[in-house]
C-alpha cells in the first residue's frame, strides 16, 4: 500500500462524502482511506458508510479531538506514506499521483503538495503562494495545509500529533516545526488540493478567548521544545512576533482594540522588524 488517508471528523456530515469521493476520484489508485469520527452526534457515521467502497474504512471513537483523531489512524494505517486530510476541504485528481511522482523522483521522508482556497460556491479566494524552502519559511508562520502533508509512516508514528484540548487548530503547526528541526520538507508547488472556505471552519468560529489561549500555549511548547530551539536558534524571534501579531490582529477583528494593542506591541518588542510587515500595516490600518 502506498497511501494512507488518515481523516479525522466531527459533525461533518454535510461535508464528508465530497471529500471522501474527491479522494476516490483520484489517477492513482494504490491507496486506503481511514476516517476517524471523534464522537460525531450528527449523522457522519450513516453518510460514510453510504459509500460503497472496499478502500474506504470507517473507526469512530470518543471525541478527544483531531490531534487524537488522526493518531488514531495513523497507528491504523498500511500505507508507506501517511496523508492527513480535513474532512471538509477537497483533492484533485491528482493529488496522489502528483505525490507518488515526487516520491519516486526525491524520495523524501516529509513533503508537501500545494493548495489553492475556494468558496462554497466553487471560486478561487486565494491561490498558492511559491515556497522556496518549508523548513526555513515556516518558522515566520504556517504556510502548510494538512492536506497537502505526505509523512513516511515510521516517522508519522514516532511523531505524533499533540493531543492536548487547548491546541487544537495549532497541532499541526507545532507538529510542521518540530519535523522541520528534524527533517528536511520536500515541497512542490503543484496544486493537488483545495481549502473550502465556508462559515464553519473552526479557524472561524473559534472564540477570541481560545484562540488565546491556544496559540499562546503552541509558542509556550515550541519555545520548550530543544531542537526546535537550537535548529532555528536566531529565527525564534520571527515564530513569538507572528504568533502575537497573529492574536492581535484576530481579537482586532473582534472588536476588542486594548487587548490588540497589547499583543501588537509584544510582536513589536519580540522582533522590530515586523514593523515593516504587511500584517503589522493591517493592524494599524484597523486600529486607525
Amino acid at each position: 500500500m502506498k497511501f494512507s488517508i488518515v481523516i479525522p471528523t466531527y459533525n461533518r456530515a454535510d461535508f464528508i462524502a465530497q471529500t471522501i469521493e474527491s479522494i476516490l476520484a483520484q489517477t492513482f489508485t494504490e491507496f486506503e482511506i481511514i476516517v476517524v469520527d471523534d464522537g460525531s452526534t450528527d449523522n457522519t457515521e450513516e453518510i460514510v458508510k453510504q459509500i460503497k467502497d472496499s478502500r474506504v474504512h470507517y473507526y469512530k471513537k470518543e471525541n478527544a479531538e483531531r490531534g487524537a483523531a488522526r493518531n488514531f489512524g495513523a497507528k491504523l494505517a498500511k500505507g508507506e506514506y501517511i496523508n492527513f486530510f480535513d474532512s471538509d476541504d477537497l483533492a484533485y485528481p491528482n493529488h496522489l499521483k502528483e505525490a507518488n511522482d515526487l516520491i519516486l523522483n526525491k524520495k523524501p521522508n516529509i513533503f508537501h503538495l500545494a493548495y489553492d482556497m475556494k468558496s462554497p460556491k466553487g471560486q478561487v479566494t486565494q491561490t498558492p503562494t511559491t515556497i522556496a524552502d518549508v523548513n526555513q519559511q515556516l518558522i515566520k508562520g504556517n504556510l502548510l495545509s494538512c492536506n497537502g502533508v505526505f509523512i513516511r509512516k515510521e516517522i508519522a508514528l514516532n511523531n505524533a500529533f499533540s493531543e492536548i484540548r487547548k491546541l487544537s487548530a495549532s497541532e499541526d503547526y507545532l507538529l510542521w516545526l518540530q519535523l522541520a528541526s528534524q527533517f528536511s520538507f520536500h515541497h512542490s508547488n503543484v496544486v493537488t488540493t483545495t481549502i473550502i472556505d465556508h462559515d464553519f471552519r473552526s479557524v472561524v468560529t473559534t472564540n477570541t478567548k481560545s484562540l488565546v489561549e491556544r496559540k499562546e500555549l503552541m509558542l509556550k511548547i515550541a519555545l520548550q521544545d530543544k531542537r526546535i530551539k537550537e535548529y532555528y536558534n536566531g529565527s525564534i524571534k520571527f515564530l513569538k512576533s507572528n504568533t502575537y501579531s497573529y492574536i492581535s490582529l484576530h481579537i482586532l477583528l473582534a472588536g476588542e482594540k486594548k487587548q490588540a494593542l497589547k499583543y501588537l506591541f509584544k510582536a513589536i518588542k519580540s522582533n522590530f522588524s515586523f514593523v515593516f510587515t504587511k500584517r503589522f500595516l493591517a493592524i494599524i490600518k484597523r486600529l486607525l
